[in-house]
């Protein structure tokens, strides 16, 4: 973990400053996503960036609780917070399976761009399933590069290759949702806007 905080510190700064790639799918996600929230819920987003999804999705809940394992990621999400006047959000510095909360707590999970940036994603698919209330849901958008082609298949090892990079898993939508059903999910919406784009699950514990 040490390596790739200290990859998404050094890329704060410019991430936040980046465009959203495709801000149409994006509108429609949070759209998506809405449809889950309730004004008593409260919701954790693991690897929550620079904080802009969780900072438009708190209006609409009770409680957020955003961590990501960049310090220098969070102290921005932490200034656009302040700057919109939230109080009912929060940040923490942490690992996905280091969540500080309890078992059963959560009413919504979030899990956006990060599960295939995690070595162990079934186990923290694991973690997130037990963090949720029954019949939470947990809400994801996932890089399924395995079934992308080559170009994008061979990005992986040669990222390995470069000290300093964050490894980047492949596998499949089916590997996925059969992970998340092993765990013991319902998956109750799918959508993806390409078949190259991530593919946007929600899924029912």
């Amino acid at each position: 973990m040490a390596n790739a905080a200290k990859f998404w510190d050094r890329m704060a700064a410019r991430y936040s400053r980046q465009p959203i790639a495709d801000e149409a799918a994006y509108q429609h996600k949070l759209a998506l996503t809405r449809e889950h929230l309730r004004a008593h819920m409260h919701v954790l987003e693991v690897g929550c960036g620079t904080g802009s999804t969780a900072i438009l999705h708190a209006p609409h809940v009770a409680q957020v609780l955003a961590t990501d394992i960049s310090a220098n990621m969070l102290a921005i999400a932490e200034e656009k917070a302040c700057a919109e006047g939230l109080e009912n959000i929060r940040f923490v510095q942490c690992a996905v399976e280091d969540v500080p909360v309890a078992n059963d707590s959560q009413d919504v999970v979030l899990a956006l761009s990060v599960l295939h940036l995690l070595p162990n994603w079934p186990e923290a698919i694991q973690s997130l399933y037990a963090r949720l209330k029954p019949g939470g849901v947990l809400i994801s958008s996932t890089a399924c590069i395995g079934d992308m082609g080559w170009p994008m298949r061979l990005l992986p090892p040669v990222m390995k290759l470069v000290p300093g990079l964050p490894s980047v898993q492949v596998f499949s939508a089916r590997v996925l949702t059969e992970a998340m059903r092993d765990c013991g999910f319902e998956l109750v919406d799918r959508w993806q806007p390409g078949p190259e784009k991530a593919l946007f699950l929600v899924a029912m514990k």
